[in-house]
């Protein structure tokens, strides 16, 4: 037998947290990430030289971090990390364009840092509070050699974050439940399994709801994505609201049960669940928010996983309305385009699925 810390590798277990429940990072953990964000780029960017290489006596430092907005989270499943965040960032600067010359002040901004251009340049705006020539002399100097100093502070930041951000010094455990007594579990286990039963067999007994199908329209779309994930991943991205919002970047919500809702993108997609097969089909109806009312089309999504680690998902849509509450009639390329863009892009994007 081996000793602890020998053998094949593959058969370790590497850590085990104090409460047992999150071995190797298995489990999905989210952790807000926006106010590391504004102390991590106070860190990198307050106190420094923006103007490298001025003429002397031309002077320009970062004062602050005046504002950091937007959003910012971590997730953490099965030891890989997935960062999601789109902010805006402004600096406040002063200077001066000679020795002992009048301090003159500003702004740097920074309107668009996101996991979309990650590996670009963001762009960068420098802005005067004060006005005249030595105002726009110190501007023009931040503009020459000032942005190479912001640029390479927010490729340090952006490595950082995509790497964990405030995860990076050790994985984060959601706060374990209360042990129960043997006895109150023992307890427990026939009343919850006696619920279990009448909640399936009430479900079993409802009627499906009807489908309002945009006035009996046979508009449809079709769509398969293949995807470098397991059929378990790819049926959570539908099912489990932080997935959904990870790569939505927008508030999401999800009851996977007969019946139970789904909201996406802050409620501009409305669903409900009405078949469940985990990991493999999900029915549900689906309407735009700004679909007539009672306007509702049916989509089935198929998970299938041929080979370990290679899905294939086949989304159908049917019944789509012909036109929308506002007499707009692209309605049918409006849904292509959000399921092509919107849902399959993005989860390739930011769990990195992609084929």
């Amino acid at each position: 037998m081996a000793k602890i810390g020998e053998g094949d590798a593959r058969w370790q277990v590497a850590d085990l947290a104090e409460s047992g429940r999150n071995v190797n990072n298995w489990h999905w953990v989210e952790k807000d990430a926006l106010d590391w964000c504004k102390e991590r780029l106070t860190e990198l960017l307050v106190g420094a030289d923006l103007a490298p290489g001025a003429p002397d006596g031309l002077a320009a430092r970062c004062t602050a971090l005046k504002a950091c907005e937007g959003e910012a989270v971590v997730n953490n499943r099965k030891n890989k990390v997935i960062a999601a965040y789109e902010l805006a960032v402004t600096l406040g600067w002063e200077g001066a364009a000679e020795a002992g010359g009048e301090a003159v002040t500003g702004e740097v901004r920074l309107p668009y840092v996101s996991e979309e251009n990650h590996d670009e340049d963001p762009e960068m705006q420098v802005a005067t509070s004060t006005e005249g020539p030595a105002a726009q002399k110190v501007r023009a100097a931040i503009l020459a050699g000032g942005k190479k100093v912001v640029h390479d502070a927010i490729a340090v930041f952006v490595k950082e974050l995509r790497e964990g951000g405030p995860m990076r010094s050790g994985a984060v455990q959601p706060k374990a439940a209360p042990a129960k007594p043997v006895d109150a579990v023992a307890a427990a286990e026939v009343p919850a399994a006696a619920a279990a039963q009448q909640q399936q067999q009430k479900t079993a007994a409802e009627p499906k709801a009807a489908v309002a199908a945009g006035g009996g329209s046979g508009n449809s779309v079709e769509l398969k994505g293949r995807f470098y994930a397991g059929a378990a991943d790819l049926y959570e991205c539908f099912t489990v609201p932080q997935r959904i919002m990870a790569y939505t970047q927008s508030p999401a919500e999800a009851a996977p049960q007969p019946g139970g809702k789904l909201s996406m993108f802050g409620g501009s997609v409305q669903g409900v669940y009405r078949e469940l097969s985990p990991n493999q089909r999900i029915v549900m109806d689906w309407r735009f928010s700004n679909w007539e009312e009672g306007a509702w089309s049916r989509v089935e999504l198929r998970f299938e996983e041929p080979d370990k680690g290679n899905t294939l998902v086949t989304m159908k849509q049917t019944g789509i309305p012909d036109a929308d509450a506002f007499g707009n009639h692209d309605v049918v390329g409006v849904a292509e385009a959000g399921w092509r863009g919107q849902v399959f892009e993005r989860i390739r994007r930011v769990f990195g699925f992609g084929c």
